[in-house]
């Protein structure tokens, strides 16, 4: 069954009202109205079975059948900081990051990043970004939208990361492997915060690095093949929810 997402503003009263872009969607490319019913969640852990009751120009609205709550969150809360790429790097890694279960991504302004997002513009991506995020939970079936934090620099995110466990990727890292360090720290960390940092292209500057050590970041290696900033993070985050309990 098709999956719609709709803010919680909109369902009052078993009564859900689609924006405009659902409605055209619904309506006029899978050619669906009243009577049919459909699959809505409010990216608060609802889901609900609704059926199509109420049709008009650009309005669609319909009738709450059944409701419930349904968790497909992991137990464990893992963050993205992912290092601002080119092109439309960020829109694939935040789709992929969303499908495997990633609670929340930092875009992470660098001294490395080539791409500088300021002002309006930043602005203007990370809502870009967050729509993103709720097309891939109506494709993996989550009823929780991840949030995109708006575009941060290292030294803010070492203040809100302080204390907190925090991995970051460094291809100089010689000893420590990610795999290692889970299995080592595994129930310190199961149903724990972590943040996993992950540089954009050409990586991390010496004193990205250092500034992160000093704030508790612990830099760990993912072996000795050195991945694309698009591929990294979603590999790494896929190891640490799966050490974890939380995929696979």
């Amino acid at each position: 069954m098709h999956r719609f997402f709709v803010s919680g503003e909109n369902i009052r009263a078993g009564r859900v009202v689609f924006d405009s872009g659902e409605a055209r969607h619904i309506e006029r490319v899978l050619r669906l109205g009243a009577g049919d019913s459909v699959m809505v969640f409010d990216g608060s852990g609802y889901e609900y079975l609704v059926r199509l009751n109420e049709q008009g120009r650009d309005r669609l609205a319909g009738e709450v059948i059944e409701k419930a709550y349904i968790d497909r969150e992991t137990a464990s809360s893992v963050y993205l900081v992912q290092g601002l790429g080119k092109g439309d790097k960020m829109d694939t890694i935040i789709q992929k990051a969303v499908e495997i279960g990633v609670k929340a991504v930092y875009p992470l302004a660098c001294e490395r990043s080539v791409v500088r997002l300021e002002g309006d513009k930043a602005v203007k991506r990370v809502e870009r970004w967050q729509e993103i995020a709720v097309e891939a939970c109506k494709q993996c079936r989550r009823n929780v939208v991840p949030e995109i934090k708006p575009v941060i620099e290292l030294t803010a995110l070492c203040q809100e990361m302080h204390g907190k466990c925090a991995l970051m990727l460094y291809e100089k890292e010689q000893e420590l492997g990610i795999s290692n360090y889970l299995k080592s720290n595994e129930r310190e960390l199961a149903g724990k915060e972590l943040f996993l940092l992950v540089g954009p292209e050409g990586g991390f500057s010496p004193t990205e690095v250092e500034m992160a050590r000093q704030h508790g970041c612990t830099t760990v290696t993912l072996g000795s093949r050195i991945l694309r900033t698009e591929t990294a993070g979603i590999v790494a985050a896929s190891i640490i929810l799966y050490e974890l309990g939380d995929l696979g």
